[in-house]
């Protein structure tokens, strides 16, 4: 489970920084918290604050949810990391964004 966190920390890591050149995001907290506590970890106090991440307003305007942490954290290859709720939590948002 380790390298799978490891996995979804770089890939949201990856998603920020195209986040913050196609987008104009501010995701400087994110990286951050990424870096110092993992992507699981920050996902999952998200999901405990009933919060979404810092870019996720700013990515919905743009129409670049796809770049989002809570839907990196959607794909299957890490749901090993999240119990059924947080992933509902994640599917919830991006559905009432309009992502899917």
């Amino acid at each position: 489970m380790k390298n799978t966190e490891e996995k979804l920390t770089k890939a949201i890591l990856q998603a920020c920084t195209k986040a913050k050149m196609e987008c104009g995001a501010d995701t400087a907290q994110l990286e951050k918290q990424l870096q110092q506590k993992g992507a699981a970890t920050v996902l999952k106090q998200l999901c405990r604050q009933g919060a979404v991440s810092q870019s996720f307003e700013a990515l919905k305007q743009k129409k670049r949810l796809e770049l989002s942490p809570e839907a990196v954290a959607t794909k299957g290859k890490f749901a090993e990391l999240f119990s059924d709720s947080e992933a509902d939590w994640f599917l919830q948002v991006l559905c009432e964004a309009g992502y899917f």
